[in-house]
């Protein structure tokens, strides 16, 4: 991960020598020729908690639940898990993160380089510039004074401001889908709600709901089914979307099946929000064939000059493609609902 752009010639700070001379700014024409140029977008923060309530055991029952139908689509699906502890990880576009605390620590720094109790380390340690100050941007508190307005007993400052948002996420409802018209319900049924009507097979990564676990410390958040339209696994999804980042088990290659409640609310789709037509999002989900592969690169590489594997989805894609229009239609007014 490289800053979007670098902070210097602060006065207020009194750090004269911090020049664009010690600190120059990434060179992303240069980066992009390399082939080592990836974008991004924001992921949508709504219903995490319930996301984070799932237990792993159910992530994984749901998997072996529809091994032989995936097998059959050429689907496969594994969990990322933390190098820690072995549990399954489930936030970020490659599930690279285990907890709402750390997704939210993780955004404070990578985003927006403030680092906090979780990411305590600054990202650049230029002399020049940081001045030797080791001390995290925003950090739990306990001060004994209230000089700086923090003291540990002040309770407008007890949790520090990333901890506040991982609460704030884990707050927030879920969208709500919108009433179905008889084109969206027949558009559900094409994408398939379960093993005994699995459709075309796009249920088989984008599950329609999983439980969350019997207990919580927050009751609103327990034994719940969320309709989160993801299996919280992550898929090989092909050289056309591969961002040639790894993250945990998470090849170049791989993402998460992204959440689909709420996707009739956004306006950019695909992890580097590279369209907003969301019938070429779900297009884009199959690999090349060489027949129709317009750049002449194969089906197997890409401008990082990568191979690799098939996306996981192109049978799934195929079965999409040889649809009806109105059939296609269907699916779309059926996703533009949730």
């Amino acid at each position: 991960m490289h800053a979007l752009f670098t902070v210097v010639g602060r006065s207020d700070i009194g750090v004269a020598g911090c020049t664009a001379a010690v600190l120059p700014p990434t060179d992303f024409e240069t980066q992009y020729r390399n082939g080592n140029l990836s974008f991004r977008i924001p992921l949508q923060t709504f219903g995490l908690g319930l996301i984070e309530a799932i237990q792993d055991q159910t992530i994984l029952n749901n998997s072996a639940s529809t091994a032989s139908l995936r097998a059959a689509l050429g689907i496969g699906g594994i969990p990322n898990r933390s190098g820690n502890d072995g549990t399954i990880t489930r936030f970020g576009w490659k599930a690279q993160n285990k907890s709402l605390a750390i997704f939210a620590g993780e955004a404070y720094n990578v985003e927006m380089g403030v680092t906090n109790d979780v990411f305590p380390t600054a990202r650049d340690e230029t002399p020049a510039c940081n001045q030797g100050i080791n001390e995290p941007n925003d950090i739990t508190r306990t001060d004994l004074s209230d000089v700086r307005n923090q003291a540990f007993n002040n309770p407008l400052h007890i949790l520090p401001d990333w901890l506040e948002f991982a609460i704030f996420m884990r707050q927030l409802a879920p969208p709500q889908p919108a009433p179905f018209s008889p084109s969206a319900a027949r558009g559900q049924q094409l994408f398939g709600t379960g093993v005994n009507n699995p459709g075309i097979g796009c249920f088989l990564c984008h599950t329609p709901v999983m439980m969350t676990g019997p207990r919580h410390e927050t009751e609103a958040l327990q034994n719940l089914e969320a309709h989160l339209y993801s299996d919280l696994l992550i898929h090989h999804m092909g050289s056309g979307l591969a961002d040639n980042v790894t993250q945990g088990l998470a090849g170049g290659d791989m993402f998460r099946s992204t959440p689909l409640w709420g996707i009739g609310q956004r306006l950019f789709f695909l992890h580097d929000g590279r369209t907003n037509d969301l019938l070429a999002a779900i297009t884009a989900h199959a690999s090349l064939d060489a027949h129709d592969d317009p750049d002449g690169r194969g089906p197997g590489s890409n401008h990082f000059g990568e191979d690799y594997p098939l996306s996981e989805a192109t049978a799934v894609i195929r079965k999409f493609n040889a649809l009806s229009a109105a059939d296609k239609q269907a699916i779309l007014d059926f996703l533009r609902s949730l």
